[in-house]
Formats: C-alpha cells, sequence, structure tokens
C-alpha cells in the first residue's frame, strides 16, 4: 500500500477512549508510512481538520432516538453523507469500521464505491450476553459485517471465541493481540488490496479477450 487514504469510521471520537486510542495509534503508523487517515464520527459539534496525526470529520446530529439503537440506525445517513464528501475527493483505498454502529453506512460506502473493506469488533454482542432489548438486532448487524468484510480483525481471545457461532472460515477471523498490531493490520491491508488489483486486471484482460475475439468473430463458447 503505497499511496492512497484509508477512511476509519468509528461512532464518536473522544480523546482518552477505547476507540479513538486505538484509531489514534493505527493513524499514527500510517502517517508515518505516509498513509493518510481520515476518521468520520459523531461529535457535540462539526468539526474538520487534523487532530492527533488524523484527518478528523466530526459531524452533529440533532434528532434522538427512544434508545441507543434508535439513534445509531438514525445517524446513518448523516454517516454516509460525509464519507461520500470525502470519497468524491480523497483517494480511498480502504474503509475500516469498528464495532456494529459502523456496519450499515460503511456497508453501503464500500458496495456504492466498490471499495473493500475490514470491521474491528473490539466486542460482539454474543460475548456480551444477549440479554439487551435490541440484542438480536445488534447481531444481526455484526453478522452482516461478517459476511461482507474482507477480513474481520479482533484483539481478544474472547471475541474470536464468541465468532465462532458464526461459523466463519478461519482464516476470515484475525486475532491481532501482539504489541505490533498495527504492523499486522498494515500487512491486512497490503493483502486486501493486492487481491483486488489482481481481480482487476483479470476482470479486464477478460474483457479485452471478449472484445478481440468479437473483432476476430471468435466465439467464446
Amino acid at each position: 500500500m503505497d499511496s492512497g487514504s484509508v477512511l476509519m469510521i468509528i461512532q464518536k471520537y473522544n480523546d482518552g477512549e477505547k476507540l479513538s486510542e486505538y484509531s489514534k495509534s493505527l493513524a499514527s503508523f500510517l502517517k508515518e508510512r505516509n498513509i493518510e487517515t481520515h476518521l468520520v464520527c459523531f461529535g457535540e459539534q462539526e468539526r474538520e481538520g487534523v487532530f492527533d496525526g488524523m484527518n478528523l470529520h466530526e459531524f452533529s446530529f440533532k434528532l434522538h432516538g427512544d434508545n441507543y439503537f434508535s439513534w445509531s440506525m438514525l445517524i446513518q445517513t448523516r454517516f454516509m453523507e460525509k464519507i461520500d464528501e470525502i470519497i468524491e475527493k480523497k483517494d480511498v483505498k480502504l474503509i475500516h469500521a469498528n464495532d456494529w454502529t459502523a456496519v450499515p453506512a460503511s456497508l453501503t460506502a464500500s458496495k456504492l464505491h466498490d471499495i473493500p473493506f475490514v470491521i474491528t469488533y473490539h466486542s460482539v454482542e454474543e460475548e456480551r450476553g444477549m440479554d439487551k432489548p435490541h440484542s438480536h438486532q445488534i447481531s444481526d448487524l455484526e453478522w452482516e459485517g461478517v459476511e461482507e468484510a474482507s477480513f474481520i480483525i479482533v484483539h481478544k481471545e474472547k471475541t474470536k471465541e464468541a465468532m465462532e457461532v458464526y461459523d466463519l472460515p478461519e482464516n476470515k477471523v484475525k486475532l491481532l493481540a501482539d504489541e505490533d498490531w498495527e504492523e499486522d493490520v498494515f500487512q491486512l491491508y497490503k493483502n486486501i488490496l493486492d487481491v483486488n488489483e489482481n481481480l482487476e486486471k483479470m476482470e479486464k484482460e477478460a474483457v479485452e479477450n471478449e472484445n478481440f475475439n468479437a473483432y476476430m468473430g471468435v466465439s467464446s463458447e
């Protein structure tokens, strides 16, 4: 991964909180390799600029839901608006979502703009107990992310064990618990983009061959 940007999505950025520190650490690692990170998140006010080594795109949202799940679904449209703005201006190579609250917008953006995405699950509902009013809806969203992501990153053995209920291919869930986890994430990025580039090359060659055969009057059957 020699150029381009990574678009990272978390629910909210608060200095010192786990998800925020995770994003900051990864962004700092990528910056040393001349890769920009654009972080999209909710905030109490609109904020754009470079903070903690990241390009922060923070949006406000005035509507309130009946509960946290409903509110999280309501703000997905604002996530998408901000994501579209960035993708139109920047060379976004990969989307990195964090937890179920980022799944709807990340998945939509990935399909709409044909950009691969990975997701980090810092915990999953199966692990948390499935005892909340919207646990099944949250678990369904987590499953959607699992299905569509190129890789699922977890940092705890407990989270990986909880995800066994999904019966996934073993190599799709990556447990990155070492001190050098940022390097491991970076290598995953490179692997995804290499595979994507090879697929695009193969598709282009197939189209060129089909066009050549049609020009020569040769049947492809």
